[in-house]
């Protein structure tokens, strides 16, 4: 379709939303302004400035010339498959030879396999190389803390001071009938 035809469409529609602006909105706001309707005049004035905005002269486009198409012999949308992924394929007698060329070919990311994107759905993974982060821990850093809080950063050390002797005087060993004291 030529810009001609989108020209004459839009200048269609703005003639057709124009005239129900005069035809219709603007008898309705007038109507409602006699029967003292509440802020119906800031209506009016805004009604009035959109007729105004369609009344101007419109600039014409400027035409964009089409693009020439260079036709090339390889239209291929691939780039060229490796020899050692094809001599999995051809080269191969073994049954499932099919299954290791098609996970090889699997193996590779799709900008390493075709020129550009072919599918809306490769916009997000595309070239994601490029922008990939460093993997997040999957415990979301609670390994940390029960390392650095719980676990002890070298060997067992002795034990505290006062666990050692009781601080009341003797010991005394004590079961359910009697008390000995030493």
């Amino acid at each position: 379709m030529s810009h001609a035809f989108y020209a004459d469409a839009w200048k269609l529609t703005a003639r057709r939303d124009r005239t129900w602006y005069q035809q219709s909105l603007m008898p309705a706001l007038l109507a409602a302004k006699e029967k003292q309707a509440r802020g119906i005049d800031a209506t009016i004035a805004i009604a009035q400035e959109l007729l105004r905005a369609y009344e101007e002269p419109v600039e014409k486009p400027t035409l964009v010339p089409l693009h020439d198409i260079e036709c090339r012999d390889d239209d291929s949308l691939m780039k060229p498959i490796e020899s050692e992924i094809m001599n999995l394929f051809y080269g191969s007698t073994e049954k499932g030879a099919a299954e290791q060329y098609l996970k090889a070919r699997n193996k590779k990311a799709p900008e390493e396999k075709f020129y550009f994107r072919l599918l809306t759905s490769w916009d997000y993974g595309w070239q994601q190389k490029k922008s990939r982060l460093r993997g997040r821990d999957v415990n979301h850093g609670r390994c940390a803390i029960l390392r650095d809080t719980f676990y002890r950063k070298n060997n067992l050390g002795p034990d505290p001071r006062h666990y050692s002797i009781p601080a009341g005087g003797p010991i005394s060993i004590c079961s359910e009938y009697a008390c000995d004291t030493n």
